[in-house]
């Protein structure tokens, strides 16, 4: 269903970026992302082991309530960019679910269900999210999905519009405060009249993007590989765990950052799949599109503040730490200016129509900070959190990274007909982080009370 046609009423106007992600789904490519938590059964069963959704949807329904962009859709009362107003009818039940993963209840299976789950589009008749509720895993656990349309918001800014379904599990540092969520975030008044030197801003902006797209095409050319070409409707992901802090002492003892550490994780598993495909001989390096936010103090909680850094990531070194220096260098150099942020409809049109054939990047990586703390949903602990991003275009490689209570979740989506030797990039990149002494937390240390 489109977005919907309604009498005009006030609400707060999407932005350049945000309609590009609903013009890129446009195409054929749903633009939803999730989060996929590991939850400790117990608390969320009753006692003949079904699991109690009339009130986790009153906990949601309650937790909600003051999170405004949550209960809000997109219309278009009167042409130009949707608009958010309030949902007249909005209604928990069409948001929270429950569906049993099939036997044998392991992770495969479990990411075979988010996997289905995430190949239908959010419909546009209400508010874009959902929680999915997994039952049936194996080791007494849950699954928790929540998945959201790109356009309400970005990885960050997720964090945020979430926060208030969680507590701090016993012990655990006071839930961060629930500001920027409340009422009057991510609803604000209408836009007013133009003002008189809007052609003038305009045109600056116009300029900043061209010297955006020069910046971005004097990085210089993706190399030619067979895992970009346009992907298609059907995904596949893994799981990889990593210890967050020795990530740390690995990424500060060599001048670098833990997202460096994922880089060169990232460039380790791209080493293995090239290989094992022929291509690796003439390929010294790979392009990186790696998501930085530009998210200010004050910026409202929704929608998407993010730039790209595009990182050249060496595929041709066979020593991880030396990779890890050249890597850390890399983006040591780049942190003195700003990321790339084309913005305004033109560039982000550009984009959207040359997606299918870019030669600026060859994988997409996002890496967002996560709680350090344990957490509760609903009274049941949460074990582990990961990301789970978008393919699009034809980067048919995305792979994800939240901090959360001492370990580095890492997940790797792929395109399953483009990608359907994924395994051989997940065993290259947890491989790396064995060899760099970063590899999962011990046995036993997963986050709970």
């Amino acid at each position: 269903m489109g977005i919907q046609c309604r009498r005009a009423r006030t609400g707060e106007r999407i932005s350049a970026l945000d309609e590009a992600n609903l013009r890129v789904e446009r195409r054929g490519v749903p633009m939803h992302v999730a989060a996929l938590a590991l939850l400790e059964a117990g608390p969320l069963l009753d006692a003949g082991g079904r699991v109690r959704l009339a009130e986790v949807r009153e906990h949601v329904e309650r937790r909600t309530r003051d999170v405004r962009r949550l209960r809000q859709l997109l219309a278009r009362p009167g042409g130009g960019r949707p608009v958010w107003l309030d949902d007249p009818v909005f209604d928990v039940s069409r948001h929270v679910r429950s569906r049993p993963v099939p036997p044998p209840g392991d992770e495969e299976s479990l990411l075979r269900v988010c996997a289905g789950i995430a190949a239908v589009p959010l419909p546009r008749d209400r508010p874009l999210w959902e929680l999915w509720l997994l039952t049936g895993l194996a080791g007494g656990r849950v699954g928790l999905l929540i998945r959201w349309h790109h356009v309400l918001a970005d990885g960050l800014a997720a964090l945020t519009l979430l926060a208030p379904l969680f507590d701090p599990a016993p012990g655990g540092a006071p839930r961060t405060p629930d500001a920027p969520c409340r009422p009057g975030t991510g609803g604000g008044p209408p836009p007013g009249p133009a003002p008189a030197h809007a052609p003038a801003r305009a045109a600056a902006r116009l300029l900043g993007a061209a010297a955006q797209v020069r910046g971005a095409l004097a990085e210089g050319r993706a190399p030619a590989l067979s895992v970009n070409r346009p992907v298609g409707p059907r995904r596949r992901a893994a799981l990889v765990r990593a210890d967050l802090a020795a990530v740390r002492e690995l990424a500060h003892g060599h001048g670098g950052t833990v997202n460096d550490v994922v880089l060169t994780a990232v460039a380790g598993g791209a080493r293995r799949l090239l290989a094992a495909r022929g291509e690796l001989a003439g390929v010294p390096e790979l392009k990186v599109s790696v998501a930085a936010s530009v998210r200010a103090a004050g910026d409202p909680a929704g929608g998407n503040r993010a730039g790209v850094r595009v990182v050249a990531v060496p595929v041709d070194e066979p020593d991880p730490v030396a990779g890890l220096r050249r890597i850390a260098a890399t983006t040591s150099r780049q942190r003195t200016r700003p990321p790339y942020r084309p913005g305004g409809r033109l560039a982000q049109r550009w984009m959207v129509r040359v997606m299918d054939r870019q030669r600026l990047v060859n994988v997409l990586l996002s890496n967002v900070r996560g709680p350090a703390a344990p957490l509760l949903f609903a009274g049941a602990p949460v074990l582990e959190l990961f990301q789970l991003g978008a393919v699009q275009g034809n980067l048919a490689l995305a792979v994800g990274v939240v901090s959360y209570a001492g370990t580095l979740g890492i997940d790797v989506v792929a395109d399953a007909d483009v990608v359907p030797d994924l395994p051989l990039f997940v065993e290259g990149l947890a491989g790396t982080l064995v060899r760099l002494g970063a590899g999962p937390p011990p046995t036993g240390a997963a986050a709970g009370p």
